[in-house]
């Protein structure tokens, strides 16, 4: 006995000493590990693991899109990402379970074909996105083609079979939350609830942004319940630039910001010099005004006043007494020449501008002429109008633009100015300088201030209110059936 007990003590020395390797498990038995069980339904620690990686690999790339920081070492994410994922493994379980208990796994023969239609066509985009990712410039063809946009599916873990199963898992849950939210229902005071709350709190917000109201109007689908006062309905004819004018402007806009950067620079290697002004008006520069026709690729646009896109040679000359150093001369001279360029650039945008509106000018007065002659508002609009928010098809287009004063915040100033001016209604303004061409606007409509009528808005509510409280059953649902399920999780193991 006391030989057994000896070998016994060695032995528990021994295993202490190499770190009881007896007892550990391998990675393959520690992520078969079960965790999660909800009635005959396991979750092993391995599964849970992947998907808790998925979502923190996720999770990252959406912060880096955004620029931001993300641990996925850290603790608590860790800890909150592992609680989530064990929280939507148990709700899996629950949904399935309950999708038996209540036969709707059984699919008629018309609910068959709809989701046989929707997994082919979910199947034919999965192909065709491998095929564009992969096979762009591919020269096989036909059956061949199509081996291989399978075999490289499978390789990518996307076979026909998991996409059956995830979609049928998908139609299988839509068929269980239609039936938990079959009777649900709104009643009339929720609605009227809805709405009052909906206009008091459009009505706090334009109190607030004036301009939010023109913003949303503007915007198809949106839907305001509060009309505050100041607004009115315009439509537009906008005879735009010619490409090649826009072309030309844009240019040189580029040209003025990159030498304002250029002054900036220039000024900055002054430091607080006090005296910069004066020393500035001691320099001279001379520069020429060439001709130019300005080309854009095989084409050549010539403009009634040439416009330069090229620095012109320049020539500096100063009066500097005996005070003002070599060092501070030469930055001085620079920052002229950068100011003297600047003014080149800005006076050839203007010249710019002044030979896009020339170019246009015919054809906003035909449009002036055709108005005046008694031609029909919205036909003219739709045969001429380049602004894409007139045009046939457009929300806008029946409706107008709303706008007020507050516009300017989101609206060309030039566009705002000129429909605010108008007095009545039908009244349309002349041809106006804007920052697209020229705008002809005309004053479509009043905007009485107050709520918007509660049947105008009736059926935006009701659909909203449904929504809400279908959602709102049929998570309570879940939860009792969740709560009911008793789920076991051995946090322990997870660790």
């Amino acid at each position: 006995m006391r030989k057994k007990s000896l070998l016994a003590l060695v032995l528990a020395v021994v295993l202490l000493l190499s770190g009881c390797a007896l007892f550990e498990k391998s990675p393959e038995q520690d992520r078969a590990t079960k965790i999660i069980q909800v009635g005959d339904k396991v979750y092993t620690k391995g599964e849970i693991q992947d998907e808790v990686d998925y979502q923190l690999s996720y999770m990252s790339y959406v912060y880096s899109l955004y620029g931001m920081a993300f641990d996925p070492t850290d603790p608590e994410t860790l800890s909150a990402v592992q609680q989530q994922v064990v929280d939507y493994l148990i709700q899996e379980a629950v949904i399935e379970k309950k999708i038996g208990e209540l036969g709707l796994s059984n699919l008629t023969e018309e609910e068959q074909t709809a989701l046989n239609t929707v997994v082919e066509e979910a199947w034919q985009e999965n192909l065709e996105s491998v095929k564009t990712s992969f096979f762009a410039e591919t020269e096989l063809t036909g059956e061949e083609l199509d081996k291989a946009l399978i075999a490289k599916s499978e390789e990518l873990g996307f076979s026909r079979d998991l996409i059956e199963e995830s979609e049928k898992s998908a139609y299988l849950q839509t068929k269980l939350y239609n039936h938990v939210i079959s009777g649900v229902a709104v009643a009339d005071e929720d609605i009227q609830a809805a709405y009052d709350a909906a206009v008091a709190a459009d009505k706090d917000t334009y109190a607030q942004m004036p301009e939010a109201f023109g913003s949303r109007m503007n915007n198809a689908g949106a839907v305001s319940y509060y009309r505050p006062a100041g607004y009115r309905m315009v439509k537009q004819i906008l005879v735009a630039f010619t490409e090649e004018d826009l072309a030309l402007m844009t240019q040189v806009k580029e040209l003025i910001t990159q030498q304002q950067a250029a002054v900036t620079e220039a000024a900055a290697a002054l430091g607080e010099n006090a005296n910069v002004n004066e020393l500035l008006s001691k320099v001279t520069v001379s520069m020429a005004q060439p001709a130019m026709t300005v080309s854009f690729g095989a084409d050549t646009t010539s403009l009634s006043v040439p416009v330069a896109t090229t620095a012109p040679a320049v020539e500096i000359s100063a009066e500097f007494d005996e005070t003002v150093d070599e060092a501070t001369a030469a930055a001085v001279k620079a920052l002229a020449e950068a100011k003297a360029l600047l003014a080149f650039y800005e006076h050839q945008l203007t010249t710019a501008t002044d030979n896009a509106f020339a170019n246009i000018d015919a054809q906003a007065d035909d449009i002036l002429a055709q108005l005046k002659a008694g031609a029909d508002w919205d036909a003219l609009m739709a045969e001429k109008t380049a602004d894409p928010g007139m045009q046939a098809g457009a929300a806008t287009a029946e409706t107008g633009y709303a706008v007020s004063a507050a516009s300017t915040a989101t609206m060309d100033e030039a566009f705002v100015s000129a429909a605010m001016a108008l007095n009545s209604v039908g009244d349309v303004s002349p041809k106006t300088r804007g920052i697209y061409g020229y705008y002809i606007i005309q004053y479509a409509s009043e905007v009485a201030e107050g709520p918007v009528a509660m049947d105008d808005v009736r059926g935006v509510l009701e659909a909203q209110q449904l929504d809400a409280k279908q959602q709102t059953a049929y998570e309570e649902a879940l939860g009792l059936w969740v709560a009911e399920a008793n789920a076991k999780v051995d946090y322990d193991k997870l660790k």
